[in-house]
């Protein structure tokens, strides 16, 4: 299997970008943001990935606005946990284990290198934009 840091050498940061406001156009002004994670994240070495974690992405119709269709995407894993049979929350893993996680066949097929990293830095950026801050938040919502 492939896995997420096999992808991401694949792809330049241009690229990724054109995809990643083209599912989030909102998120233009903040590209200088998303420019240190990716470059973070490049110089990073990937973790063992010890629970066999299987990146997933899927499409969800939203239909919040009757006028307009749109297309939502959900990144989550999976795994052969025996504890569960769902999917995981990877927004709040660490970048190094993201690095070594694999990516689903189907993940594969359906969309471009491009696209797969786009979505997935979206969700490893969902708590913050820097590790030290995703474990911060992560931090508070525990003592919540």
């Amino acid at each position: 299997m492939i896995t997420f840091k096999e992808i991401l050498e694949r792809v330049t940061f241009d690229a990724v970008w054109d995809n990643l406001i083209k599912y989030y156009p909102d998120m233009a002004q903040i590209k200088e943001k998303y420019v240190t994670v990716y470059e973070s994240i490049l110089l990073q070495n990937s973790a063992t990935n010890v629970v066999e974690m299987i990146v997933h992405i899927d499409s969800i119709d939203s239909d919040d606005d009757k006028d307009k269709k749109d297309i939502e995407y959900r990144v989550h894993g999976k795994n052969n946990s025996p504890e569960w049979e769902g999917y995981w929350d990877l927004s709040a893993s660490k970048w190094g284990e993201w690095l070594g996680f694999y990516v689903d066949q189907q993940v594969l097929e359906q969309f471009s290198t491009e696209q797969i990293v786009a979505l997935c830095l979206v969700e490893m950026t969902w708590f913050g934009f820097s590790e030290e801050r995703i474990k911060d938040r992560i931090d508070h919502l525990e003592d919540d």
